[in-house]
């Protein structure tokens, strides 16, 4: 290790200025950007373990570094990725430099275009940046048609700035069809920013440790979940489930503090002591687990919205009583004995799909209803809670109301798990009548599905 650090580790003072230690606080830098967890304390001991191993073996340098800041799993590829970026020759890093900055200026080209593109009247449209590149994406064509459509509208009669807001609407349904579309194909990453060009594009290319895309995953709408990224979201689910089962089992032991007097027990077991209670007895409440039966719309785009739900519920299958389990679009189709074969879920849920005759058909809710309420009325229960997983678009609504209406009469509850964007459920006629029947709320992303079982459910 430099001069300078040793001095600084043993009290001394010096003038001499380290490169190397400049460097490594740099690199643990780059390391915090990427996502490792380092803190003060981490940084001493790198600093300390350079100090006994030196810096003439380059191979001595890494596993003093690695072996002081990396403490998770996951982040060992992103510390050995960016070391041989990092500590590796200049020419490669001016070459990941170049790299970059090319990328930032296609990526502002892109969005320069979509702002001279996406144009109403003269006035540019509400869109974001990730909208933005979304469009710069899509086919030619298919670019050619929308600048045409708002063009036309632009053009008709009796069109002024108050079509601004409902032709945004239609743009933005319109990228939000090309992100879905295009999700395996589109980096919509934001760029990094650290304060330093260099390490800017260093960390372009190593990437971040995948604990912190939980968030975005989180919060990603289901749908849009790219197909590479269906693995992580799956090993995400899984957490989420774990922690609730444990949350779950805290409270329900910590819920036998609460105990009422048994007055009865309490003389009995006295009574050898002439009726003085010298040991007092207790009956607990017994803890009833909820019973759950899912109803889940597989009709065309919400068929990854059901697949997502079933894994999260049957992951918490220890807190709850029973599952019972339903696919629907114009029919209704049990699934439950599938997921009670202990096989690995996907290949559970492709099982289902393959073997589905409902799978991707269109959605007709008022017979699949009356098909639950008259097949299947020994489960239909006062324990019971049906949990609704879909978009209300449906055929015959009035029936289904109608319908939804018998069925809440039968069990403690109906809660439905809106897939629709929020922003949607104002103009959604389906929306509407069915939040005067029974409880809705929002569950487009994973964070949502979470929130409503934790809070609404198992509370």
């Amino acid at each position: 290790m430099g001069v300078l650090v040793w001095q600084r580790l043993h009290g001394q003072k010096s003038k001499v200025k380290d490169y190397l230690e400049v460097n490594v606080v740099r690199f643990i830098h780059l390391l915090r950007h990427a996502g490792l967890r380092i803190g003060s304390g981490e940084v001493i001991d790198a600093l300390q373990a350079l100090t006994l191993v030196g810096v003439v073996e380059r191979d001595a340098v890494r596993i003093a570094l690695k072996s002081t800041l990396v403490k998770r799993p996951g982040e060992q590829a992103i510390f050995e990725k960016a070391f041989a970026l990092f500590f590796g020759s200049p020419n490669k890093r001016e070459a990941e430099e170049a790299r970059y900055r090319k990328k930032l200026e296609q990526r502002e080209e892109m969005l320069d275009e979509a702002n001279e593109e996406l144009t109403f009247q003269g006035q540019p449209l509400e869109l974001s940046e990730q909208e933005k590149l979304v469009y710069a994406n899509i086919p030619e064509q298919d670019r050619q048609k929308l600048r045409s459509f708002i063009e036309k509208t632009a053009a008709g009669k009796n069109v002024d700035q108050h079509f601004h807001p409902i032709l945004e609407s239609v743009v933005k349904g319109s990228l939000s069809y090309w992100r879905k579309s295009l999700r395996n194909e589109l980096d919509l990453s934001k760029t990094p920013q650290t304060g330093d060009e260099q390490l800017n594009a260093l960390l372009d290319s190593v990437g971040r440790v995948d604990r912190h895309d939980d968030g975005s995953l989180l919060e990603e709408d289901m749908q849009n979940i790219a197909d590479k990224d269906l693995p992580r979201a799956r090993a995400l689910i899984r957490k989420l489930a774990r922690q609730m089962e444990v949350q779950i089992a805290r409270r329900y032991r910590q819920s036998n503090k609460h105990k009422r007097l048994d007055v009865r027990k309490s003389i009995r077991h006295n009574m050898r002591f002439g009726g003085t209670m010298f040991h007092l007895r207790y009956r607990s409440r017994r803890i009833q687990k909820p019973k759950l039966l899912l109803l889940c719309d597989v009709s065309g785009s919400m068929a990854r919205y059901a697949s997502f739900a079933l894994q999260f519920i049957y992951g918490i299958n220890s807190v709850v009583g029973s599952i019972e389990s339903f696919v629907f679009a114009e029919e209704l189709e049990r699934v439950t004995p599938y997921f009670r074969e202990g096989d690995d879920f996907s290949t559970t849920m492709l099982t289902v799909m393959n073997e589905s005759q409902e799978w991707g058909r269109g959605t007709h809710i008022a017979p699949v209803l009356q098909a639950l309420r008259r097949e299947y009325e020994n489960i239909l229960t006062g324990q019971t809670y049906i949990l609704i997983v879909s978009d209300t678009k449906t055929m015959a609504v009035d029936d289904a109301v109608q319908e939804l209406r018998q069925i809440k009469r039968m069990v403690k509850d109906v809660v439905w798990l809106n897939t629709l964007p929020a922003q949607d459920w104002q103009t959604a006629r389906s929306v509407e009548a069915f939040s005067q029947v029974v409880r809705m709320y929002p569950c487009n992303t994973l964070s949502d599905l979470e929130q409503v079982m934790r809070q609404k459910i198992i509370n």
